[in-house]
């Protein structure tokens, strides 16, 4: 989806409430989005239509970010390249505030450093978690729902080691986007790679690319209708996945999110039961707000 309105009907706000509250979160489908607030800077780089507050309110609960410490004012910025988008500490401020007022939901948080001063964007970033301990999770184990719900959990990235561990796929180039085929037979590969990881590790499964002239949002447009149809064969056939891990994109789709929430709702699985219509309340209610934290190093 390249609109950057989001109509009401496509809320998701509260759809972990049915997760159960001794689920690992490794074991919950969760879709994300890669370069979750580069909003501009042409068709090139331009990987997101809806600002923070609209993934969240999409169900997106995985977001991907660059920071960088700017050298001369005391301020974390989220970068992409050279172009500034906002400030580290009004994305934590905008992800609190959502928690808060959704005590079943978490996200989770991969941060990449940048620039010059990798070092001080890391002890800043340590600063700031250290002030919030309450509001994330910083541990490399999986949380359970119950330790992780209001909380931002930090996944690991290749430079900022804080959160908690993932299962790397990376495999080189898999950014590069050659031709449709070629970039579907990677994504099927990882998602049957995290089908048989996320029961007890953190999975990541990115489906962003780019090529020659090609930018995120040509890319975008094909690989999202294909991945979703391979997730509705994937719904619908005899082997369904119990979890699928994070899914991370460029241009979701209020349909796209929707499906891949709907993985956490099969017949079959440990916590499908739960996850009806209309669900009750069956998490622990958390008083104090939390954040998680998830370091990831997986790319696609």
């Amino acid at each position: 989806s390249d609109d950057t309105a989001l109509h009401e009907n496509s809320y998701e706000e509260k759809w972990m409430a049915s997760i159960p509250d001794d689920q690992l979160l490794s074991a919950v489908t969760i879709p994300g989005t890669h370069e979750s607030l580069t909003l501009y800077g042409g068709p090139l780089i331009q990987c997101q239509a809806w600002t923070l507050e609209n993934q969240l309110k999409a169900g997106l609960r995985y977001f991907d970010l660059r920071i960088e410490a700017s050298i001369f004012h005391n301020t974390l910025d989220v970068m992409d390249g050279h172009i500034k988008h906002t400030k580290f500490h009004d994305v934590l401020n905008i992800l609190w505030e959502f928690l808060g007022k959704h005590d079943s939901e978490t996200v989770l948080l991969r941060v990449t450093l940048q620039g010059m001063s990798i070092w001080n964007a890391r002890e800043s970033i340590k600063d700031l978690i250290k002030k919030s301990k309450d509001n994330v999770w910083t541990k490399t184990l999986v949380p359970h729902m119950r330790d992780a719900r209001r909380k931002i959990v930090f996944v690991q990235s290749t430079n900022f080691n804080v959160g908690t561990l993932n299962h790397n796929t990376f495999v080189t180039y898999d950014g590069w986007f050659k031709n449709i085929e070629n970039k579907m037979k990677t994504i099927t590969k990882h998602l049957k790679e995290a089908q048989k990881n996320c029961a007890h590790t953190i999975s990541l499964t990115d489906t962003s690319a780019t090529g020659f002239f090609i930018g995120p949002k040509t890319v975008a447009r094909v690989v999202n209708d294909q991945l979703n149809k391979l997730l509705g064969k994937l719904k619908t056939g005899s082997d369904k996945p119990n979890c699928l891990g994070v899914i991370s994109m460029d241009f979701p789709s209020p349909d796209l999110i929707q499906n891949i929430i709907e993985i956490n709702r099969q017949q079959g699985r440990g916590s499908s039961e739960h996850l009806c219509p209309n669900p009750p309340k069956i998490y622990t209610n958390v008083k104090s707000s939390k954040h998680v934290f998830v370091q990831t190093s997986i790319v696609f």
